[in-house]
């Protein structure tokens, strides 16, 4: 069966867009914190309401990166484990794919 992914890219990939998104969501919590709190109303209720929505869907898809992010790091895990296996009993590896998601 021939890769068609390379793993180490999607794990790059998820951390990174996990990472910004945790930095904006960290922002615009202390901001509604702030907001609630001190009662600037920074938003109208409209507004308010979209971005508790945006700030609850950014929140999913960090859950999701990361959910990728395990997987994929799973199966890297296995792979490993199959080389090293295979190396110890003396036989040849059964396929070439290392980093790579089929």
């Amino acid at each position: 069966m021939k890769p068609i992914l390379n793993a180490r890219k999607i794990e790059n990939f998820c951390i990174t867009i996990s990472i910004v998104l945790v930095a904006v969501l960290s922002l615009t919590g202390i901001l509604a914190v702030a907001d609630y709190l001190f009662g600037w109303d920074i938003l109208s209720a409209a507004f308010e309401k979209i971005a508790f929505l945006l700030m609850w869907a950014a929140g999913i898809i960090i859950g999701a990166m990361f959910l990728v992010s395990l997987m994929v790091n799973l199966s890297l895990i296995s792979l490993n484990l199959e080389k090293m296996a295979e190396k110890s009993s003396g036989t040849a590896p059964a396929s070439d794919s290392s980093n790579m998601i089929s």
